[in-house]
């Protein structure tokens, strides 16, 4: 089957060139699927674009979208998403920060999961054997926590890690009917995984959760922001009023 790692990046010069090695390691030790990259780029500044398409020349299973703005990381993922499923055929999506906070080891542990019959595994965070980075302030780690669980009881979801960034989705049945357009997902911003993990429940999509160790940024700073929080607050209230309209 044919499984598209989806990376999404913006001024990533510093990192993406160790990163697309990484994961091309890791794709060697994955049998019996067509493993490829789509970096979807929101017109970086820096070097980024240049990196990219040096990387397209010496592996051939690359393909890169170069967007004219910088739209947000959920327009990245929907642009990607789209042209995987429609253009490249995907069986399977995955999608993979890109500034080393997910780990290239972990890819192999979602196909696994993947061929053994679930629709939608998702790398947690919140699973005995998942962890956050030590680094993080006290502060953000009880966020992190605590924002995952309101997202757990408030939208009744059987998921721990309801922010993760790191999962794997089958596209037949399930993420060929997702609300990939940007009219029709609620944020197009970090908050759009509230979104798609919701309809991907929603649909009965068969879903494991698999412990995850987060990693913190090599480079750069978080993008994450206040503004996101008050997004996701706003999104999990949308999808709310919808259950209990239709429950």
């Amino acid at each position: 089957m044919k499984i598209i790692v989806i990376i999404p990046t913006y001024k990533e010069g510093n990192s993406i060139s160790r990163l697309i090695d990484a994961v091309e390691k890791e794709f060697k030790l994955i049998a019996n699927h067509q493993m490829s990259i789509l970096i979807v780029d929101g017109n970086s500044p820096d070097n980024t674009i240049e990196i990219v398409k040096n990387k397209a020349g010496l592996y051939s299973n690359i393909d890169f979208i170069i967007e004219k703005e910088k739209r947000g990381l959920g327009m990245a993922y929907i642009t990607g998403m789209n042209y995987a499923i429609k253009n490249l055929k995907a069986d399977a999506i995955i999608e993979f920060d890109g500034d080393f906070q997910h780990n290239p080891a972990d890819i192999k542990r979602l196909v696994a999961e993947f061929d053994d019959g679930y629709d939608y595994v998702i790398g947690s965070r919140y699973v005995p054997g998942g962890r956050i980075p030590e680094e993080w302030a006290l502060y953000r780690k009880l966020l992190s926590k605590f924002g995952s669980l309101y997202i757990k009881y408030v939208l009744s979801l059987p998921t721990n890690d309801n922010t993760s960034g790191l999962k794997l989705s089958r596209v037949k049945n399930f993420a060929e009917r997702l609300p990939l357009d940007e009219n029709k997902i609620l944020s197009k911003q970090f908050a759009y995984k509230i979104h798609l993990l919701y309809e991907m429940v929603k649909m009965g999509a068969k879903t494991k959760e698999i412990p995850i160790k987060f990693l913190e940024r090599e480079e750069g700073d978080s993008k994450s922001s206040f503004k996101d929080i008050i997004e996701s607050l706003r999104v999990v209230s949308i999808l709310f009023l919808r259950k209990f309209k239709y429950d």
